[in-house]
């Protein structure tokens, strides 16, 4: 099986706390593959999940996968 370019994520930002500083939390949700030969993407879901809101791709890191809810 190919290597996926992007990891998929749906981020939620928390409520502010007393200092008005907000924490995102990002949790992935599927992956993406390159078409063969042509421009675009396949973005897989994994399956049971319900997805709202905002997705992002980004490009796997090296030191290892992003897991999930992991607040930046």
């Amino acid at each position: 099986m190919r290597k996926p370019i992007y990891h998929v994520f749906v981020t939620q930002e928390s409520q502010p706390d007393p200092l008005g500083e907000k924490n995102t939390w990002w949790t992935k949700v599927g992956v993406a593959f390159a078409h063969h030969g042509k421009p675009g993407l396949n973005v897989v879901l994994t399956p049971g999940i319900a997805v709202s809101g905002k997705l992002v791709l980004l490009e796997p890191r090296d030191d290892g996968d992003a897991t999930q809810d992991t607040p930046v």
